[in-house]
């Protein structure tokens, strides 16, 4: 996509976004009063967590809150499908205001999304507050914020985390790596050793692309942009930072198949025992150490060697709601402290209240737990913009090609940060 289009993508939003607000305005439905109790639609992800442990959470509010019953529509799992979806629904809810049935009033939100539905008008702002907004990690709550107001709440945290084979470095007598260089070479030289490929993540073109891209930029203290979604002045620290990904494909301690690898890709070729180290989100853990895998007992985890980017989903509150005051209490009975403990140990969701964390009991039944909060709390969030999606697309266009041309590195970034100076500044 070149800047030109970008900017033309920019300006009909910004002509539909003023269309629908001149609609509202006459047709008289600024958002229903929050003084409201009945029934309330809930969107999600598909449930495909052991024992469905969000619908658990759903059936017990239902049973404990007669007359205010919550029906839960399941999104697709791809995150990209589930923005298209809720988008939709958004922009039909807004155009037809007085649709009984068009309304989704609480929406689970990627992070890097808040900020595109909060620019649209689409959810409405929240006081912390009212919803403990000081029992969360900052970093999580930040990730539910735009423009100096709170729009979502957050269910769950997420980041990346390195696995490693915990029984070849212990007989190697190492400790986990704490830079990308020591990274290098223990997968360079202890790997081979073992019959093992080095380092695999994800990289793929998709969002997991764009996560690996920024954190590897991010560990040679560069950037493309800032957090409000500004391109950088000067690219050479992102340079050196990304050209380590291509460099280590070609010295072939990262698997080359990771070119091709999502999150599950990357996930079955470490538990199947082909690498000594791999990149992935929380949620492996708990299917690494299941009963049959082929590296339980031997595998372990620790903070990725450079900050990791900070994922996870946030709830908020649809504008179109109307039964607000059911839609407020079920986000606050969602993101409690007890739901956020059954969402981690009935599906290892990490939890974004600060609590759990500190609680010994899961701490002893975790050993995990304090690493992902170390990672947590040191995670940088993707910049926050509404136009994420493009940013994200524009960073897979310019940098994936490099992947097998590391030579080409230099001026694709350079590219691609004048392309970023577009649009992106906009939001």
């Amino acid at each position: 996509m070149t800047s030109s289009s970008g900017s033309t993508a920019a300006g009909v939003r910004a002509l539909l976004c003023a269309i629908m607000a001149v609609a509202l305005a006459a047709a008289g439905c600024a958002p229903a009063d929050g003084g409201r109790r009945g029934t309330i639609v809930f969107a999600d992800g598909r449930d495909t967590s052991q024992g469905a442990q969000i619908k658990a959470l759903v059936n017990r509010w239902n049973a404990d809150h007669p007359g205010q019953y919550v029906r839960m529509v399941e999104l697709p799992e791809s995150t990209d499908d589930h923005r298209a979806q809720l988008a939709a629904r958004a922009q039909d809810a807004v155009a037809a205001p007085s649709a009984a049935n068009g309304c989704i009033d609480v929406i689970a939100l990627d992070v890097v999304r808040t900020a595109e539905f909060a620019h649209w008008g689409y959810i409405e702002p929240l006081d912390p507050d009212e919803f403990d907004g000081k029992e969360f990690l900052p970093t999580t709550l930040e990730t539910g914020r735009y423009r100096g107001r709170q729009y979502g709440i957050p269910l769950r945290a997420d980041v990346g985390l390195l696995y490693y084979r915990k029984d070849v470095l212990d007989a190697e007598g190492m400790r986990p790596p704490q830079s990308w260089e020591e990274l290098r070479r223990q997968a360079m030289t202890v790997a081979p050793r073992h019959g093992l490929a080095g380092y695999v993540t994800q990289l793929d073109r998709y969002e997991g692309f764009t996560v690996n891209a920024l954190e590897a930029i991010w560990a040679a203290g560069g950037n493309v942009v800032n957090d409000k979604g500004e391109a950088v002045a000067n690219p050479a620290e992102a340079v050196r930072g990304f050209q380590r990904i291509p460099q280590g494909l070609r010295e072939g301690w990262i698997l080359a198949d990771s070119v091709d690898y999502n999150e599950e890709g990357a996930r079955t070729a470490f538990q199947d025992g082909r690498a000594l180290f791999m990149r992935n989100w929380t949620y492996a853990y708990r299917l690494l150490g299941a009963q049959g895998s082929p590296v339980l007992g031997k595998f372990g985890v620790a903070p990725l060697p450079w900050p990791s980017a900070l994922g996870g989903w946030n709830l908020a509150l649809s504008r179109c709601s109307r039964n607000r005051d059911t839609a407020r209490a079920f986000i606050r009975y969602l993101t409690s402290e007890s739901s956020e403990r059954a969402l981690f140990t009935g599906a290892g969701f990490a939890p974004a209240r600060r609590a759990l964390y500190e609680d010994p009991t899961l701490v002893r039944a975790y050993p995990h737990l304090p690493q992902i909060r170390r990672t947590v709390e040191r995670a940088r969030t993707r910049p926050v913009t509404p136009d994420y999606d493009w940013l994200s697309n524009t960073v897979q266009e310019h940098l994936y090609p490099t992947l097998t041309d590391p030579s080409a590195v230099a001026h694709r970034m350079s590219d691609l940060v004048g392309e970023l100076r577009g649009p992106t500044s906009a939001g």
